[in-house]
C-alpha cells in the first residue's frame, strides 16, 4: 500500500511540474535550395548582427516567435553565397529554460555560414521574460565596434515594452557614426501597432535604415529586394579605358649647345649667365640656395663655433657674386606659436648675417635678412630628428628669393 501512495504522490508532483513547464517552440525547418549569388553586386557591408525577440510578448498573438524565427532564417537563407560577411545572430528576453541573461550572442561575430547560422537559430526554444532591447542594442554596438568596417544591425521583434530602445539605438550611432545602420521588421499587431511605432523610431535612429514589417516580406520578392537593400550595392564603375598613345613625331635635328660660362645649362634656358666655376646651379642656371647645416638648439639664435666651417661656404658663395644681394632666410620648427616662430627666425637670420660680418668680413651692405617661421618645414616636424633639420638658415648668395 505505501509503495502504490508513493506511485501516486510522485505522478502528481511530475503532472505540476510538467503544467509550469513552458511548451517548446516547434522545430526549425530545415535549409532549402544552395542559396544565391551576387548576379554583380558587391556587399555594402562587411558585418551584420540579426537580433531576434525571444521575450514573452512574443507569444501575445501564438505564432509571432515562429515569424519572426523564420525571417531570421529566410534572410539567412537568402544571401549570396559568392559574398563573404562577418555574421552575428543575438537574442534577448528568454524564459529562463533558454538562458538567464538579457540578451545572448549565440552565432558568432564570425563568417557568415549559411548551415552553422540556422543551426543556431534552431536552439531558441524557449521564449519568455521581459523585452530588453536596448540591452541587445548596447551589447550588438560593441560586438560591432571591435569588428570593425560598416555594419547593419537587423531587429526582428514585436516592439512592445522596450522604451527605451530608441536611446539605446541613438548611442549605438553615435558609437558607430556612418558604418551603422539600422533595420527593423516589425512582427504582429498586438496593441494596436504600437510596437511598430517604437521599431520605427529605432530605425531612424541609424538614420540610414528603414523600417518594414514581417508581413511585407512575406513575398520572396519583397524578401529578395529587402536583402537587396540591406546586403548589396553597385560595384563602382570600371576606369575608362586609357587611350593609346600617338606615335611620337620624329624629332628636329638638335641644336648646336653652346654654354659660355659651362656651369651646365645652355645658354638659350641660362637666366643666370656668367656663373663662377664651381657654383652649384639649379635647372636655370642659377646659384642653388645654400641651406646652412647649423643644428639650432631649442628656441635657440645662437651660433657655436664649431659651425665655422658652414659659415666659410656660405662666404665663398658670397664671395663668388661680387655686386649681388644675398638674401639670408631662417625658419623654425612648428613647436611653439606661429607668431613666436615668426620672430624666432628673423632672429636666426640676423644671427647667421652678423656672424658673416663679423668672422668673415662680408660686407653688411650685400646681407639682407627674413624670417619665414615654421611655414617652409624640409622633414617632419612631428620627429625630433625632423623637427631639428628645420631649425635652419638658407643663403641664397646669387639671385632673390621669392
Amino acid at each position: 500500500m505505501n509503495t502504490l501512495i508513493k506511485l501516486l504522490i510522485t505522478a502528481a508532483l511530475a503532472a505540476v511540474v510538467g503544467a509550469c513547464a513552458p511548451l517548446a517552440q516547434p522545430p526549425l525547418q530545415p535549409l532549402t535550395g544552395t542559396g544565391v549569388t551576387a548576379d554583380g553586386k558587391v556587399a555594402k557591408v562587411d558585418n551584420f548582427q540579426v537580433i531576434l525577440d525571444a521575450s514573452l510578448s512574443m507569444e501575445e498573438g501564438g505564432e509571432y516567435f515562429v515569424t519572426a524565427r523564420n525571417i531570421a532564417s529566410r534572410i539567412n537563407q537568402g544571401l549570396p553565397t559568392d559574398l563573404n560577411y562577418n555574421a552575428g545572430l543575438r537574442t534577448f528576453g528568454h524564459n529562463s529554460y533558454q538562458s538567464k541573461n538579457d540578451t545572448d550572442l549565440i552565432y558568432g561575430m564570425t563568417d557568415h555560414d549559411r548551415q552553422a547560422f540556422h543551426n543556431s537559430l534552431g536552439q531558441v526554444s524557449y521564449v519568455g521574460g521581459e523585452s530588453p532591447l536596448a540591452a541587445a542594442l548596447n551589447a550588438a554596438a560593441q560586438d560591432l565596434k571591435a569588428a570593425g568596417g560598416k555594419s547593419a544591425v537587423i531587429v526582428i521583434s514585436d516592439g512592445l515594452d522596450m522604451d527605451t530602445a530608441p536611446a539605446a539605438a541613438q548611442k549605438a550611432k553615435e558609437l558607430l557614426g556612418e558604418n551603422l545602420c539600422i533595420y527593423t521588421v516589425a512582427v504582429g499587431k498586438e496593441r494596436n501597432n504600437m510596437g511598430h511605432d517604437l521599431l520605427q523610431k529605432v530605425a531612424d535612429a541609424g538614420q540610414c535604415g528603414f523600417a518594414t514589417t514581417a508581413a511585407d516580406l512575406a513575398d520572396a520578392g519583397a524578401m529578395s529586394q529587402f536583402i537587396t537593400s540591406v546586403f548589396l550595392t553597385d560595384p563602382p564603375p570600371a576606369p575608362a579605358p586609357t587611350p593609346a598613345p600617338r606615335p611620337a613625331p620624329a624629332p628636329a635635328p638638335a641644336p648646336a649647345v653652346i654654354d659660355s660660362d659651362g656651369d651646365g645649362v645652355p645658354d638659350h634656358l641660362d637666366k643666370c649667365p656668367g656663373t663662377p666655376p664651381g657654383v652649384r646651379v639649379d635647372a636655370e642656371g642659377c646659384p642653388t640656395v645654400l641651406s646652412l647645416r647649423i643644428n639650432f638648439g631649442f628656441d635657440s639664435s645662437a651660433i657655436g663655433t664649431e659651425y665655422n666651417s658652414q659659415l666659410l661656404e656660405a662666404a665663398e658663395c658670397i664671395n663668388n657674386y661680387p655686386g649681388h644681394e644675398v638674401l639670408i632666410i631662417g625658419h623654425t620648427d612648428s613647436t611653439g606659436p606661429e607668431a613666436y616662430n615668426q620672430r624666432l627666425s628673423e632672429r636666426r637670420a640676423a644671427a647667421v648675417k652678423n656672424a658673416l660680418v663679423e668672422r668673415f668680413n662680408i660686407p653688411e651692405s650685400k646681407l639682407v635678412t627674413r624670417g619665414d617661421g615654421e611655414l617652409r618645414p624640409v622633414a617632419d616636424n612631428s620627429t625630433e630628428a625632423g623637427r631639428e633639420m628645420n631649425r635652419r638658415v638658407d643663403v641664397a648668395c646669387g639671385y632673390d628669393v621669392n
